[in-house]
Order: structure tokens, then sequence, then C-alpha cells
């Protein structure tokens, strides 16, 4: 009896982790498909991998879909720290006064992150929206020394693997064939952290762990310590304030290591100049085409007349210092990156010219006023791009 006592215990024991495991894999997916942050205004750096917290490819779309009413039109934002916001109030977020100008017939959602490149996160949402027929605009920033990254590069690749895996995006042979040249030509090291990623990835398309996981983490308790939060690290994220500070005076606000941050903008444009014919500078005539290929293996065709590229600007106080030589070199630089991206097909503007130091918390982080300024002028293009 007790041979049999102890089969039937272990087939029990084993027929409840089934359970257990079945039973989490379909409350993942229910997560996925509600699981959201609370009255949302962007991806704070609380609720931020910078802070352990790493919302899912689902999440994103929970996020906009949530929002979108039929006769309205998806403004989907993507891009670095600039256009998460950072160094605005959450009340002062340019974002908001982007909603407010463009009015009832567009929702505007904030899926901008610190670091994060312009094919990365919110261009993934936006392509898969567009292409099951919901009206899209996308609108992200870069410079033009850093092009638009990949999208399975980096802390935010992830994205891409979950969405891939998960059947969201388009079948682009461009972009296929880029990404595995790029993944074959990196170090052995970062191939494994990749494959692990992408790995994890086919799992949460399966599982949606991560779904759940986070889920849990931002509704009821966090179990990794993190540096930003410290002792409060255990606490649910749904407390967690998204606490950007105001901007102070502006005679504080540029005197952080002021030479490294001016050799910072001349490096944003005079790594496209190399030597011409008669030993002066100018521009590298391969970087069109580096570019413009790496454009071509970002984004769909479909999405690009649907987008709109910000070319952010450094603050007056750093242009102000470099020589007139060094002025006309990144106006230059600043009007052909524009060009180039026009010419395969995306609308682009130089954000921050004609901007005042008031406008500018840093280098390149706006104020609300600043923030202010940027949404005039992408309400304004992004109307023009409905009208057309």
């Amino acid at each position: 009896m007790k041979p049999a006592a102890s089969r039937l215990g272990s087939w029990l024991l084993l027929a409840g982790i089934a359970a257990g495991f079945l039973l989490a894999c379909g409350e993942g997916h229910r997560a996925a498909a509600y699981s959201k942050p609370r009255a949302f205004t962007r991806f704070h750096q609380r609720i931020s991998p910078d802070a352990s917290f790493y919302p899912p490819y689902a999440m994103l779309e929970a996020l906009a879909l949530a929002r979108w009413a039929p006769g309205k039109t998806l403004v989907i934002i993507g891009g670095n720290s600039i256009l998460n916001g950072v160094a605005q109030p959450e009340s002062e977020v340019w974002s908001l006064r982007l909603q407010e100008m463009l009015g009832d017939r567009y929702v505007v959602v904030n899926l901008a992150f610190r670091g994060s490149m312009a094919a990365q996160g919110g261009a993934l949402v936006a392509e898969s929206l567009q292409r099951r027929g919901y009206p899209v605009i996308f609108v992200a920033n870069t410079y033009p020394h850093a092009g638009c990254g990949r999208a399975a590069d980096g802390p935010y690749g992830y994205f891409y693997w979950q969405a891939l895996h998960q059947g969201k995006l388009s079948d682009y042979p461009a972009r296929t064939a880029d990404l595995q040249r790029w993944r074959t030509a990196r170090p052995e090291a970062e191939r494994i952290k990749l494959a692990e990623t992408e790995l994890g990835a086919r799992i949460e398309a399966v599982t949606r762990a991560q779904s759940l996981w986070v889920h849990v983490s931002y509704r009821h308790l966090f179990t990794v310590w993190n540096f930003i939060l410290g002792r409060d690290f255990w606490r649910p994220r749904v407390w967690a304030p998204d606490n950007e500070p105001a901007a102070p005076p502006v005679e504080e606000r540029f005197r952080h290591e002021p030479e490294a941050e001016l050799a910072t903008v001349r490096g944003f444009t005079e790594t496209l100049y190399v030597p011409g014919p008669s030993g002066s500078p100018q521009l590298d005539p391969a970087w069109p085409t580096r570019l413009g290929d790496e454009i071509e293996a970002a984004f769909v065709p479909a999405l690009r007349p649907r987008m709109l590229m910000l070319l952010s600007q450094s603050a007056p106080p750093y242009l102000e210092r470099l020589t007139p030589a060094e002025r006309s070199r990144n106006r230059a630089a600043y009007a052909a990156a524009a060009r180039i991206w026009r010419d395969h097909g995306i609308n682009t503007i130089v954000a921050g010219e004609g901007f005042a130091a008031s406008d500018y918390f840093d280098r390149l982080h706006l104020t609300g006023e600043g923030g202010r300024k940027v949404a005039a002028l992408v309400a304004e293009q992004i109307t023009q791009m409905n009208s057309d």
C-alpha cells in the first residue's frame, strides 16, 4: 500500500504543479491584455528599466489601445528622454500640452524611454497598430550623428523580440537581414546575451510570465532591490511618484562640467565630417548612404509617411560657445540630416532652433516652457500630415 500511496502522492504533486503553471499562464495572458500603469502620463524613472521595472511589449500596446476610440488618431511618441519629458514635472510634460493643442480627434500616448533609440519601443507599437488598421502617427527624436538605432539593440531590445514572437510585426526582409548581419558581427558575449533575450521573449509569447510578474510588482509587491528606490524597493510601483524636479534658475542650469558638455555638443556633428580636397572639413560623402540604409532597415515603408522625426538641438548656452566655423558646421549637419530623413519619406523638423536658454533644463532636456514650444511645432506638423 505504501508504494501505491507514494506513487499517488507523486502524481498529485505533479498534477498540482501543472495546474499551477497553467493557472499562472492564464493569469499572465489576462494581465497582458489589460495591465497598465494607473493614470498614465509617461514611463517615469521609477517605472522604467532604470529602476529594474521592465514593462512588457504588451503593456505598451495596452496603453495605446485603452485610450483609442473610433474616429480618433493615435499619436504614439517614441524616442529618448527628451520626448519622455525628463526635467519636466508631471503636470508640465510636453505630451500633455500636445494633447491639448491637437484636441479630441487625437489620442497622445507617450511611450518614450530614457536612452531609447527612435526605432525602438513606440516605433514597434506604431507599426503593429497601423498593420492592424488603426490610424497612427508616430513621433520620435534623434540627433544627426545618432541615426535611428536598431530595434533589437540595447536595454530596450527585448521589446522587439517580444513583438516579433507575438506576431505583432510586419514581415520586413530588410530589417531581418540587417539584424542578422548585425547580430553575427557582435562579440560572442553579446550574441549569448541576445540569444537569452530572444529565448525570454519566446517564453513570454507562450506563458506571459513577464506580463504577470510586472502586474504583480506594479500592483502588489516588488522583490528586487534597486538603488533608485533604496529601502522602499519592496513597495508596489503604483506607489512610486513621478518626481521630476522643477527647473532651477537659468543661471544655475549649465554649470555642470561645462567643458565636457561642450565637447559633447561638438561631437554631435564633427564626427560627420572628413577632410575635403583642400584640407578643410566637409560632410562625409558616405554618411547619407549609411544613414539611409539604417532608416530603410528600421522602419517599414507603410509607416514612414505617418512619421515625424525631430532632430533635437542643443541648448543655446553651448551653441553660443562654438566658434563661427563650428556653428556653421552644426547648422549644415542638422540641415543635411533633415534632408536625408525626408528623402526616405519621413517628415522631419529640427527642434530647438530659435529657442532660448530658459527653454532648457540642461544641455538637451527641455523645461515645461520649452516642451510647450516643441508641442506647438509637433501639433502643427501632425495637423498638416493628417490633412494631406
